[in-house]
């Protein structure tokens, strides 16, 4: 028998076991301190959201918020690099500074966006014709 601090019956093994379990963050993990405003704010939104999808978890939704955060600076800061040339119907020109000031087409077909410079639906181009009321309405149509 083992003589420790805990009294007979207790396992020392089990109590190290234990607490490697409750203690945070896991390897690989990080805790993060968010003062009592934000944090209302955020469980409120959380509500919300879970609302919709039941099954979602606190650390979830402020793991996928942060990275949505991180996405829309990225594309805030390239955006300024971005500016309208013109506009019609099914089209969209942009002047891109980043691609030495290049044309960039956007085309609208079917309530979707194409960048036709990239060949893709999701790039920097498409998210910045999307923001312009001018597409919106195009799109509403």
């Amino acid at each position: 028998m083992v003589n420790n601090r805990y009294g007979r019956g207790v396992n020392v093994m089990l109590i190290r076991h234990i607490d490697s379990i409750l203690f945070m963050p896991k390897p690989g993990q990080k805790t993060v301190t968010v003062s009592g405003r934000a944090l209302r704010e955020l469980e409120l939104k959380y509500e919300m959201e879970r609302d919709k999808h039941p099954d979602l978890s606190f650390a979830t939704f402020i793991s996928e918020s942060a990275l949505i955060e991180l996405e829309r600076r990225k594309m805030l800061k390239e955006a300024q690099l971005i500016s309208l040339i013109g506009f019609n119907d099914d089209t969209v020109i942009l002047r891109d500074v980043r691609k030495g000031g290049r044309l960039i087409e956007v085309q609208i077909k079917n309530k979707n966006l194409k960048c036709l410079s990239e060949d893709t639906f999701d790039c920097i181009h498409v998210g910045f014709a999307l923001a312009l009321p001018e597409v919106g309405r195009a799109l509403n149509r």
